[in-house]
């Protein structure tokens, strides 16, 4: 009654149009997902785990990568202290994968694809299918033909940024989680899907020719992104000394298309909803409801497709794409490994060997010699 209420009737007393009916519903249809995300929130921290027990690992894991060690160095003792609180190893897993993978909203928003995927999985198999060259292209120009390593250089020429080589923590994770890994990178996947339907939205086309050819640039944008993203899934960071920053390759990629995206997204759904028929005509863009339900058959579609690309490409492909690159990278900068800490409140960046040494030894740290040095 509230509802319809506040439809009929505005703030003034006089009855709503009928535009604005449309709108205040197609809001409600986008902010949906939003409302469903924050329950299964609250729902996946209690999976985690929520008990004082848990806190008390939860903080002794973070303790360790606050000080900037891999987990694998206190392995033993953190499993050692689970036992002492009944802690499961698939709780440890749990926990940890939660502190290094962490879940937020804009990961929950893409969960209702898992029960629309029978009505998209087939036009999602439509487009995942022919992505599968694009990549392998991709992966061919940027890997095999050093067009990436050539785009390094071009940014370290222009910041001056050193490249250096510190070890990940998640090495000796208790029980790698793939899947919680995946779903962590889900959301550009997903997001960069939507983002290509509205900017080709704008183009002067019919609602089929905007289909069209916002699903070409989805696919090129994705595959690009996709192989640049398993290339710097590894120890390499640009140095900025001149502003005190450490950069990873693979969080600078995302830090790069994350605001872009986000930004963009609220721009040009806001001003389609507000707008609608001014800007396009035809039915899918003029009305609001039917644009909002548009809008997250898209985001879901393009979840489903993420879900393929982690499968079919990540799974397989990232690791030999990222050794490549990384090999590229020790053969034109030959970086150095150093070890960045924290103790009682002292930062230290240790050189500890080249990276090349590095990975000769199978990206394995001795810690032997890591006490050494650090005792020197």
């Amino acid at each position: 009654m509230l509802y319809r209420f506040l439809l009929d009737v505005d703030w003034r007393g006089k009855p709503v149009s009928p535009h604005l009916e449309s709108l205040l519903i197609a809001i409600l249809v986008l902010i949906a997902p939003l409302l469903l995300a924050i329950p299964l929130s609250i729902g996946w921290r209690w999976w985690a785990g929520v008990e004082p027990e848990h806190e008390h690992y939860r903080e002794k894991v973070r303790r360790v990568l606050d000080a900037g060690l891999p987990l694998s160095r206190f392995r033993q003792e953190l499993d050692q202290e689970a036992r002492l609180v009944n802690i499961d190893p698939e709780r440890q897993s749990r926990i940890e994968s939660d502190l290094l993978f962490p879940l937020q909203i804009k990961h929950f928003l893409l969960m209702p694809a898992l029960v629309v995927w029978p009505f998209l999985g087939l036009f999602a198999a439509i487009i995942a299918i022919p992505l599968m060259p694009i990549i392998w292209f991709f992966e061919w120009l940027l890997i095999e033909r050093k067009a990436l390593i050539r785009i390094a250089i071009i940014v370290q020429k222009i910041t001056r940024w050193e490249i250096i080589g510190i070890p990940r923590v998640e090495d000796g994770i208790k029980n790698p989680d793939r899947i919680l890994s995946a779903i962590n990178r889900m959301p550009i996947t997903a997001f960069l899907g939507l983002f290509a339907f509205l900017v080709v939205s704008y183009l002067p086309f019919d609602s089929k020719s905007v289909l069209v050819l916002s699903t070409a640039f989805y696919m090129v944008i994705v595959a690009f992104i996709s192989v640049i993203r398993a290339a710097t899934l590894s120890t390499m960071v640009f140095a900025d000394t001149g502003n005190r920053r450490l950069l990873p390759m693979g969080t600078f990629v995302e830090d790069m298309l994350g605001p872009w995206v986000g930004v963009g997204l609220l721009f040009l759904l806001s001003r389609q909803l507000v707008y609608g028929s001014q800007l396009r005509s035809g039915q899918m863009f003029g009305d609001p409801v039917i644009f909002s339900l548009t809008v997250l058959l898209v985001l879901y579609t393009a979840t489903i497709i993420g879900v393929a690309v982690e499968i079919s490409f990540f799974r397989y492909r990232a690791e030999p794409v990222r050794l490549n690159f990384q090999n590229q990278i020790i053969e034109q900068f030959d970086p150095t490994l150093y070890l960045f800490t924290r103790h009682l409140g002292l930062l230290r960046i240790s050189p500890l060997m080249s990276l090349a040494d590095w990975v000769e030894r199978g990206e394995k740290m001795d810690f032997n010699d890591l006490e050494k040095l650090r005792s020197r």
